[in-house]
């Protein structure tokens, strides 16, 4: 037997040298040299014990430089102290900046082996989550993004098709690209650099565009617009149940699949369609018999590509919201995306007053007043941020009328 193996097997039989060992170990890993002590104050008394009668002595700490050179006093002389620890714990020893120095090479190979085989991946690497999924199963990260390989060969999709339907056909599991699953976030985070166009990974309506971009339906049917005096066209011709809905002057709830089959869309009289952010005012406006329709909060895809129509078709669209962050949030939207064609309705300074702004306002919700930096918006941007109070177009649903009727 070699002296080392002798050295560690005569180590492994007194017990009172096992806690020291792995302190030896952690010290040397953090200096990355022998050096350092260890304090005995808290072993047990046989653990105290053996240490003494290997050094021949009491002591209170033991050096990790004082035990090599005691080591080559004993029979065991010639075996250095990182070679027995090695030899004890069978690992080699390496220290806390060589280890992180390996961990990241290896990481680096890995992201770069994954990149040259999906050239997509080298955009996405970097983010959090994926970086997250490496140190928790790095076996599934490769596989999740061997399965979004996959997926993307498939697109553009020749016809549109539900998400739970192609994660089925791709990867036998109608889940396998739900959007808070590995896979469907690598998925996204694909799309968003390999599709052209400025897409907002926390934005709920962005998101959905962009899975129709390449013909995916997050959900067509719950995913709806509602409307009022719209006339609509497909290929066939003019669409019956937008045009019974006119003639009946009733709301009309038009999910997002029947929305993509739209080729026109109009106001069924006049050239102006009004956009409210809430279903209730929307209802109380249904008298008018205005063209309406109804973001019901945010925006989502059936609404966005409905207005979309509209404003190909030249109507002009008049957009009132709530006089909250939120709020103003959503009309610069409509401002980015429709440009001239959008007109922001009641959103002076004199209407949020008459809207007897009382909600108070936290500091997080204050806070997102400073990414408005539409023109128009300033004035009502800065007296909301004086008062501090949030109002809703509610209150203001006579001026709405009269506009409408005037």
């Amino acid at each position: 037997m070699s002296t080392v193996k002798e050295a560690t097997a005569f180590f492994r039989s007194e017990p009172g040298f096992k806690r020291l060992f792995a302190e030896m170990k952690r010290k040397y890993e953090s200096l990355g040299r022998v050096g350092g002590a260890v304090s005995l104050q808290s072993f047990s008394k046989e653990e105290r014990e053996s240490i003494a009668a290997f050094f021949g002595k009491d002591v209170s700490r033991v050096l990790l430089s004082d035990f090599e050179k005691q080591l080559g006093q004993t029979r065991f002389a010639g075996v250095g102290l990182v070679e027995l620890l090695e030899h004890y714990f069978g690992v080699p020893l390496m220290s806390n900046k060589e280890r992180r120095q390996a961990e990241a090479e290896e990481r680096g190979r890995f992201f770069a082996r994954l990149a040259e085989k999906h050239h997509w991946f080298e955009a996405v690497c970097g983010q959090r989550f994926v970086q997250t999924a490496y140190e928790a199963d790095r076996d599934g990260l490769e596989a999740a993004v061997g399965l979004v390989g996959a997926a993307l060969g498939y697109f553009p999709l020749p016809s549109y098709m539900r998400l739970p339907l192609f994660a089925q056909q791709v990867a036998g599991d109608p889940h396998a690209f739900d959007l808070s699953t590995l896979p469907g976030r690598l998925l996204l985070s694909a799309l968003q650099a390999t599709v052209p166009g400025d897409w907002d990974m926390a934005s709920v309506e962005s998101v959905n565009e962009l899975l129709q971009s390449v013909g995916l339906l997050r959900e067509d049917i719950l995913n709806f617009v509602t409307c009022a005096n719209i006339l609509a066209e497909t290929k066939d011709g003019p669409h019956p149940v937008f045009s019974a809905a006119w003639e009946a002057n009733t709301a009309l709830n038009m999910p997002l699949r029947d929305v993509l089959s739209l080729v026109r869309a109009r106001p069924a009289h006049g050239g102006t369609v009004y956009i409210v952010e809430n279903a209730g005012v929307f209802s109380t406006l249904l008298d008018t018999r205005a063209p309406l329709v109804s973001t019901n909060g945010q925006m989502n895809l059936a609404t966005m590509k409905l207005l979309d129509l509209l404003a190909a078709s030249g109507a002009k669209l008049y957009y009132s919201g709530d006089f909250d962050p939120e709020g103003l949030a959503m009309a610069e939207r409509m401002q980015e995306r429709y440009g001239p064609s959008v007109t922001l309705w009641r959103f002076s300074v004199d209407d949020y007053k008459a809207a007897n702004p009382v909600v108070d306002l936290t500091p997080e919700r204050l806070a997102k007043l400073a990414s408005i930096t539409s023109e128009p918006l300033q004035p009502l941007k800065e007296a909301m941020a004086e008062t501090k109070k949030a109002g809703y177009q509610e209150a203001i649903i006579g001026r709405l009328t009269e506009d409408i009727n005037g």
